[in-house]
């Protein structure tokens, strides 16, 4: 979706403060040593919207906290992942919105936006992870 379809069917939802770390959860398939950064780190595949068309998935790690909650509860049924964090303000300077969708869990929200290659290269590089892959390659 562009920037004008999310800003009218998925608005942001300015109450999330620009510093608040987006989890997202990467399958290990997604994950790969990036020999020019010396680390490793998710691929810009990890990055792209729901395989059902709906706008990338995350968790708001404030809500995950306040409810004395862990991250790797984010996890739960997803053997083999790792978790990803995003700041909030990151995705909005590449022109994304962050939405609420607390359907199954409460700290549930999506990230609406047209996911370019270059956006998906700069959340790829610019992550950080919150629990890294369970085996670094």
């Amino acid at each position: 979706m562009d920037e004008r379809e999310c800003g009218l069917l998925f608005p942001d939802d300015r109450s999330v403060p620009d510093d608040e770390v987006l989890l997202r959860r990467i399958p290990r398939w997604h994950v790969f040593h990036d020999e020019n950064m010396g680390r490793v780190r998710p691929s810009s595949a990890a990055f792209e919207d729901d395989g059902d068309g709906d706008p990338m998935s995350v968790y708001l790690s404030g809500i995950i906290q306040s409810e004395k909650r862990t991250p790797d509860s984010v996890l739960a049924g997803h053997a083999d992942y790792a978790l990803a964090g995003l700041s909030a303000g990151l995705v909005r300077e590449l022109q994304q919105t962050v939405h609420p969708d607390a359907r199954d869990d409460t700290a549930h929200e999506v990230v609406c936006g047209s996911k370019t290659d270059r956006t998906r290269r700069n959340f790829a590089k610019r992550s950080h992870w919150v629990i890294p892959p369970a085996t670094l390659l």
